[in-house]
């Protein structure tokens, strides 16, 4: 699971490639596939203004146990954002065919054991404390959007959507690029692609 987690990104990077080679369904575009970036974009903000940027590194790490803002809800926000992203370019592209549910269980398998092998670790470093918080919490879907004041008044202090958004920069720069190759790849004859 080192070896998933390490290259998490490459191991999206060629799913993304994979999606390319393959041609747009139609000129229709499903606008699901807004409406989930824009959940993933609302998702990975709202996570980064609790926990920053200590997440960006090759090995896991953990300075303490994040459990308020969107943590009080959602374990894995971020990978849940990557979700909603996967999907959001997957419908974009390919909109609702077979072959785009065959991409969806890729991700979808990928991220999940992502998220496994983080609650592991986060276990082992954390032990009880985990354990309550993973038994109230939800790996991806909140079971209730009620909250109370403390589930989300950050421990070390929320930074601003600006910040936030910063902190991603990178991925920002990767989503457009992908996007803006999924558009270029609609209005181009690529000779190797499927």
């Amino acid at each position: 699971m080192n070896f998933l987690y390490r290259f998490r990104g490459g191991i999206l990077g060629l799913f993304a490639v994979a999606l390319w080679i393959f041609p747009h369904a139609s000129e229709w575009i499903p606008a699901s596939s807004g409406l989930l970036a824009l959940l993933g974009i609302v998702l990975r903000v709202e996570a980064r203004r609790v926990i920053g940027e200590h997440t960006r590194e090759s090995e896991k790490s953990a300075p303490e146990l994040v459990m308020w803002g969107i943590y009080a809800k959602i374990r894995h926000p971020i990978y849940l954002s990557n979700l909603c992203f996967c999907y959001a370019l997957i419908l974009f592209h390919l909109g609702w065919q077979t072959v785009s549910f065959a991409f969806a269980m890729f991700v979808t398998l990928f991220v999940f054991s992502l998220a496994k092998a983080e609650d592991s670790f986060l276990e082992k470093k954390f032990g009880e404390l985990f354990l309550k918080w993973a038994e109230r919490t939800p790996m991806f879907f909140p079971s209730s959007f009620s909250t109370s004041k403390e589930e989300w008044t950050c421990q070390t202090g929320k930074r601003s959507v600006l910040k936030a958004f910063a902190a991603d920069r990178w991925t920002w720069v990767w989503l457009i690029f992908c996007t803006l190759l999924l558009i270029l790849r609609r209005y181009v004859e690529v000779p190797f692609a499927l």
